[in-house]
């Protein structure tokens, strides 16, 4: 194999791997995972808060974690 069938394939693979981490690397794969583990610290609290409570409540629900929120971080800021 020459050298330019080499840089060829090389170059075909790198453009593969890179279309298919591109939805990894834009959250649209990974973005509910991020939701449901948040980075900010009010937030963490307040969904283990809720899972304490209510043993239905789910934290990959948007329902529920918006619900969870407007409950908590409400209730500890008063």
């Amino acid at each position: 194999m020459s050298t330019n069938y080499f840089t060829m394939w090389c170059m075909l693979a790198l453009m593969a791997f890179g279309a298919l981490c591109d939805p990894l690397l834009r959250d649209s794969v990974l973005a509910p995972i991020h939701a449901a583990f948040p980075s900010d610290p009010s937030q963490r609290y307040a969904l283990e808060r809720c899972r304490e409570f209510d043993p239905s409540f789910s934290r990959f629900s948007a329902s529920d974690r918006g619900q969870c929120y407007r409950a908590v971080l409400h209730t500890s800021s008063n």
